[in-house]
């Protein structure tokens, strides 16, 4: 309450207050119907040795994913301080809560992770209900605390009978979300019995990709492409040096494709957390590249836990970064090899909400939708792996680099960007219903490791009395409009965590058929409803309000 007592002052302050008539909420009240999702799995990790220091930080024998999921049960989901109590506290509606590897009975044999058989051994709570009724209950329980419902983490491929009966019992159950972390792409099963039985359910299918993208330790290339990459003369490199075959990485882009044709999310898959941006924004590219303007490809992509990416291009996010208070300390540092780094995602907890704020706004788009742009000019970042950076041992001590499209953009033009030294990445997109969202995106370099540098950023095709998202940090922001601007407009803008806009008119720049907006001015809207300690970058939205000729 008090952070947000500041916040409201400071914006008196810094804006002045809009007549309560004029008063106005660019973000509408109601949930969003993106299937975002918070994942457990993290945190779960987080919970291996919990608080006590490191002396072996080895991910093949002490922090291992039977550790990880042994800490999901009852306590660590439901208790006090438990994940689905703490964790998105202002947005959790918008997001569903996925339970992770780790939910299932452990002692069933065959398909031991594709069951709805609830472990009561680590879930007591529900061993009096009948099998289907405990995850009918726990869907319950999820729901009460505000989330938009229960997800369920699913591996293996049953047969087509077993998969029937899963579907209804999700039915039975009130479950909208399986994340199908490997297997059921070779006959579809679930999507084939779910369109039959429950068209509600949201399915998500992987094809999956290592932490890193291929490559990586060769130094001097003009980009470092991903598993996804279709392009004949990258799957010859690959060849030469991953010691797969050139029929190993044809199949993988195949099927990955099909895949996007035949689910509803496609998820990007895991990625080191000292570069997950530009592993996923290349991943994103090579996918991209195949699909736009192809209808066909129904499916949404999921890149994980890169909030501001997803909002500029349309995308769904697995969020999984959550506070890290129970220190357990290596080298004098809190050991975490899925959140490691400067970059500090669980220092940024705000991204999360404001991305599901947006959402209500420019629901994400299939990738198969419009069109897809992308400047020639690949940006490369590395940055010196360690032990304590990511279980991927073979990256260990050595120098990792990957790379992404400096410029990205779907439905757009693509934006202009100038820059004295480093520039982010820079990422647009108009969506279906006009709104247009732009974001820069950090850098990794070997000195500094994250860093955000700033740019000066034109975006095109801007229009009046549409919404507008910005996201990250500018030097400047300009918007060109295809027509002159009239006379009268007035330019509202808001922390996307605000429930109210504030009047900017004077505050920024306005020409025959531009606005230039201060990157200060930019920061100082978009992080005013931060969390105390929270370093999340600004996120907000804008409108500029024309009144409209007859």
């Amino acid at each position: 309450m008090r952070i947000n007592i500041i916040a409201v002052l400071l914006a008196l302050i810094l804006f002045g207050c809009m007549n309560n008539e004029e008063t106005q909420n660019l973000v509408p009240d109601e949930v969003g119907p993106a299937p975002n999702y918070w994942c457990t799995w993290y945190w779960q990790n987080y919970l291996i040795l919990s608080g006590q220091d490191v002396t072996n930080p080895d991910a093949g024998s002490v922090y291992t994913n039977p550790a990880a999921r042994d800490q999901l049960n009852e306590e660590t989901i439901f208790g006090e301080q438990g994940m689905a109590r703490v964790m998105l506290p202002r947005t959790r509606s918008d997001y569903y809560f996925l339970i992770d590897h780790g939910w299932q009975d452990k002692h069933i044999a065959k398909n031991t992770f594709f069951t709805s058989i609830l472990d009561t051994l680590d879930f007591p709570g529900y061993s009096q209900l009948e099998p289907r009724d405990r995850i009918k209950q726990m869907n319950i329980d999820i729901k009460a605390l505000g989330w938009k419902g229960l997800g369920l983490w699913f591996r293996g491929n049953p047969t087509k009978e077993e998969m029937r009966k899963l579907v209804e019992w999700s039915k039975y159950a009130g479950i909208e979300y399986w994340k199908i972390d490997g297997g059921d792409i070779d006959h579809y099963y679930a999507s084939i019995i779910r369109d039959e039985i429950y068209p509600e359910l949201i399915l998500e299918h992987i094809t999956g990709a290592g932490p890193v993208n291929p490559m990586w330790d060769v130094p001097g290339l003009d980009y470092y492409p991903s598993v996804y990459s279709n392009q004949l003369t990258v799957s010859q490199k690959l060849l030469e040096g991953s010691g797969t075959t050139l029929d190993k990485v044809t199949k993988k882009v195949e099927k990955s494709l099909d895949a996007i044709k035949n689910t509803d999310v496609f998820r990007t898959y895991d990625a080191a957390p000292l570069l997950v941006s530009t592993t996923t924004m290349q991943r994103v590219h090579d996918l991209l590249v195949q699909t736009a303007g192809k209808p066909e490809y129904k499916a949404i992509l999921n890149i994980q836990d890169d909030c501001n990416i997803a909002a500029a291009m349309g995308l769904l996010v697995a969020v999984k970064r959550h506070p890290m208070k129970i220190p357990r300390l290596y080298k004098g540092k809190d050991f975490h090899l899925q959140i490691a780094g400067n970059r500090h995602v669980d220092k940024r907890l705000n991204e999360m909400d404001r991305l599901a704020l947006w959402q209500r706004v420019a629901p994400p788009m299939s990738a198969g939708y419009g069109t897809y742009l992308h400047s020639d000019e690949n940006l490369i970042d590395s940055i010196l792996f360690k032990e304590n950076h990511t279980w991927y041992k073979i990256t260990h001590g050595k120098m990792v680099r990957q790379s992404a499209p400096a410029i990205m953009a779907r439905n757009i033009a693509l934006p202009e960007v100038q820059s004295e030294g480093m520039a982010p990445y820079v990422m647009a997109s108009k969506y279906p219903n006009g709104a247009i969202a732009i974001t820069t995106e950090g850098r990794v370099t070997p000195e500094n490791g994250w860093i955000e540098p700033k740019a000066d950023v034109t975006i095109k095709e801007a229009a009046t009395n549409t919404p507008i998202g910005i996201f990250g940090y500018y030097q400047s922001l300009c918007l060109e409009f295809e027509d002159e601007l009239p006379q009268n407009v007035t330019i509202l803008a808001q922390d996307l965590l605000s429930n109210s806009a504030i009047d900017i008119t004077s505050k920024v720049q306005i020409y025959k058929s531009s606005i230039l907006i201060d990157g200060q001015l930019i920061e100082e809207i978009g992080t005013i409803e931060n969390d105390e300690g929270d370093i999340s970058v600004p996120g907000m939205i804008m409108k500029i309000k024309a009144k409209r000729t007859r």
